[in-house]
């Protein structure tokens, strides 16, 4: 993957128990500016909470949804 898309960001995970999770197919994404990397982390019911991974100096990461264990897990993957 291109490491570009990983420059200037803010890699920090939020408190919570928050881990670092990357679209599978990102680098064949176009996309300007998006770095296909999330926070997320399993809820009580087992689906994911998801957050916005943010660049440096823009403040904190922010809610993105709820999203289902199968449907989750068929786009992302845990980032190293």
């Amino acid at each position: 993957m291109s490491q570009e898309r990983y420059e200037n960001l803010n890699l920090v995970p939020p408190e919570g128990g928050f881990e670092l999770y990357r679209y599978k197919n990102a680098e064949k994404m176009r996309t300007s500016g998006w770095s296909g990397l999330y926070w997320a982390r399993k809820n009580e019911t087992g689906d994911y909470e998801i957050r916005a991974v943010t660049a440096e100096g823009e403040g904190y990461s922010y809610p993105g949804g709820v999203f289902s264990e199968e449907a989750f897990e068929r786009y992302y993957e845990k980032a190293n």
